[in-house]
């Protein structure tokens, strides 16, 4: 099943500055900025998955910056077969991240986990309905005989929406996280009637600022109370193109510790000035910026996320021999 890889190796950093549509029949939409919120209902737990706004290019294929999905971020593409694999800069080739292809029967290694696991897609499909909508499933099921309470047991994908459901063994039993917001290009999925929330930035008509924008649209003429565990009700961070926390907005700010309510009646929003970070060596980059809602554990979660471009940000960035430069367009290297 695993892809062959050629003996050559060159890579290139490629900066996306928009989502590309969704492919048909895609189980996990790799477009960049796609992004997915799961959240456990017993414990109220959550975490998030996301596609980077960059792109790698390895041996005559196009990998994507996956966050979330793994403890660690991988570089990821659907292979000939329909599967995610994963580029292992230690061996130079693909490896299998996990598998949608069926009826071969077998177990396959899932890498990249926390624990080393083996997958098997189930020919039957299944039927998710959970918070955030009702979807014909494929079915991925996980076993592992090296850790004890560890480890995934069950995922669900579904087409052009991605992972809509996993279920994980903990010291406690089995924890099941449901897809409850996901961002696909122009479509937006939410649980319920929580509303929809984004985040978008323009440059600020202060120097060296972006004016971002957080904003609840209430889907209904119903108020949805919202409890915070303190005077905090929001949070904005900033990330550079290799996915580095370069500004977080709470960061040096004291907040009451006293919990209070928001009665969301017809919407909500706030503004943020973000600084704009100094350009490094290699010139102006993209940068991602996400945001959402600091609610109580239990609380409906708000998230989500957009790229912002320095000024003076064009072209491809390249990587040669280390070093990175910007190459204007029209003048791109093969």
């Amino acid at each position: 099943m695993n892809s062959v890889v050629s003996r050559g190796f060159c890579v290139a950093i490629l900066m996306v500055l928009s989502a590309a549509g969704l492919s048909a029949a895609e189980f996990l939409p790799l477009a960049p900025g796609n992004n997915w919120t799961y959240q456990d209902a017993v414990t109220g737990s959550n975490f998030t998955v996301e596609i980077g706004v960059v792109q790698m290019y390895a041996n005559n294929h196009v990998y994507h910056m996956l966050r979330g999905y793994t403890p660690m971020p991988v570089w990821v593409r659907i292979n000939e077969y329909g599967n995610a694999v994963y580029w292992d800069g230690e061996q130079r080739s693909d490896a299998m991240l996990t598998a949608f292809e069926t009826g071969f029967g077998g177990w396959f290694e899932a890498g990249a986990r926390e624990c080393p696991e083996q997958g098997q897609a189930q020919e039957k499909r299944g039927v998710h309905n959970g918070p955030a909508g009702q979807w014909s499933v494929l079915e991925i099921q996980y076993r592992t005989s090296e850790c004890a309470d560890t480890g995934d047991l069950l995922e669900q994908f579904a087409e052009n929406i991605g992972m809509v459901r996993r279920v994980v063994n903990t010291i406690a039993g089995p924890r099941t996280f449901d897809l409850v917001h996901a961002r696909l290009g122009a479509l937006s999925i939410s649980a319920g009637n929580a509303g929809g929330f984004s985040v978008t930035a323009t440059l600020s008509p202060e120097p060296g600022y972006w004016e971002a924008t957080l904003r609840v649209d209430q889907r209904t003429g119903n108020s949805l109370k919202v409890r915070f565990p303190s005077s905090q009700e929001y949070d904005v961070r900033l990330r550079d193109s290799g996915g580095n926390v370069v500004w977080t907005w709470s960061t040096g700010k004291v907040f009451d510790p006293t919990e209070h309510e928001l009665h969301f009646l017809g919407g909500w929003k706030a503004s943020v000035k973000v600084p704009i970070p100094p350009a490094p060596p290699q010139g102006p980059q993209a940068y991602t910026l996400e945001a959402w809602l600091t609610v109580a554990d239990g609380e409906p979660r708000f998230a989500a996320a957009t790229t912002v471009k320095a000024p003076g940000t064009t072209g491809v960035v390249a990587l040669r021999q280390g070093r990175i430069k910007i190459q204007p367009p029209g003048r791109r290297k093969k």
